[in-house]
């Protein structure tokens, strides 16, 4: 009876296969796709596509959700803005409100990103708009890695009782590493599609300025409300050297898009923000103002706070009055 040892090589590859496949899922590929997106700065609208995507389903199955069969198709999940808040969620543990999940799902239908139908509390179904370039399947790798091995084990010979283990395993580990790592290869520029046509688009339509990459922009009216904001913030703060304007721009589009201001809403709580004796000094941006927006506002209707008393604060801007009708015609 032979005492040889025989290698499982066909488990050392399934191992080795895994761990390729673990490595080229996407994640890596899709999560900066995503971060090139402007409005990927706000984390709550990141985390709620990143849920949107992963909840999606891979193939057409029937979900049950609040007691009835809802039969999606690729790339759709059923859910209500309720049960979305309920997965974001603060530092304290405070879900999301549903009004403003409704208000991140606004914005996502009128980026074209998703469409919606059915009854807000009763479930909808939510489908991923080009759910494909997010879901690259690669079903036939493993099987093609498995297949090959078989086929070159069984050309070779098993394992024999004259073999050395050691000689065949580096040959078989080599040979499997090249075929591998040459579907490893193919598989990147299938799943980088995608991101190479992001990486070409960068030209904003809508986009009055913005940032060489297109990560940052802003419409005509979003820049005019910049360049009001520069004039204002010189007035109280000189010395400060010119910001890009292409970010004020940006902040200034987000505050539109996702926090639901106007124009003049902004420049009207920036204005008081400069003549106000504690926060002239530290709001100075649109990104500081979106920050502390909330704050700002209460203070506002605090009758009790005293305004600037320097000669700064009580200079009077270029042109006709901030909040006059011919300062805002056409602008709103």
């Amino acid at each position: 009876m032979s005492n040889v040892a025989y290698a499982d090589f066909a488990a050392r590859t399934a191992v080795r296969s895994n761990r390729m496949e673990n490595q080229k899922t996407g994640f890596i590929p899709l999560y900066r796709s995503v971060l090139k997106q402007p409005w990927s700065e706000d984390v709550y609208l990141r985390t709620l596509w990143d849920n949107l995507l992963l909840g999606a389903a891979s193939q057409p199955y029937t979900a049950s959700f609040k007691g009835r069969q809802w039969p999606l198709q690729t790339g759709q999940l059923v859910t209500t803005a309720a049960d979305l808040g309920q997965k974001l969620r603060d530092r304290k543990g405070n879900p999301t409100s549903r009004d403003a999940v409704e208000r991140m799902l606004t914005f996502f239908v009128r980026e074209g990103m998703i469409s919606i139908e059915g009854e807000r509390q009763r479930g909808r179904v939510i489908t991923i708009s080009n759910y494909a370039e997010y879901a690259q399947k690669v079903d036939n790798l493993p099987a093609q890695t498995s297949a090959h091995t078989s086929a070159h084990m069984t050309a070779h010979g098993e394992a024999s009782n004259s073999a050395g283990l050691d000689g065949c395993g580096a040959h078989e580990s080599a040979h499997t590493s090249a075929q591998t790592s040459a579907h490893h290869e193919q598989y990147i520029l299938n799943t980088n599609v995608f991101n190479v046509r992001q990486r070409i688009s960068k030209i904003v339509p809508d986009a009055a300025v913005q940032t060489p990459k297109g990560d940052k922009w802003g419409t005509s009216d979003d820049l005019r409300c910049a360049e009001w904001m520069l004039a204002l913030r010189d007035i109280t703060k000189p010395s400060l050297k010119k910001p890009n304007m292409a970010g004020w721009a940006n902040d200034i589009r987000l505050m539109r898009q996702l926090d639901g201001r106007t124009h003049k809403e902004i420049c009207e709580l920036f204005r008081w923000a400069c003549k106000d004796s504690f926060w002239y000094k530290n709001i100075l941006s649109p990104a500081k103002l979106r920050a502390k927006w909330d704050t700002l506002t209460l203070h506002r209707e605090d009758t009790t706070r005293k305004p600037r008393s320097d000669v700064s604060a009580n200079k009077s801007e270029t042109g006709p009055h901030w909040n006059s009708a011919k300062a805002w015609e056409k602008f709103i």
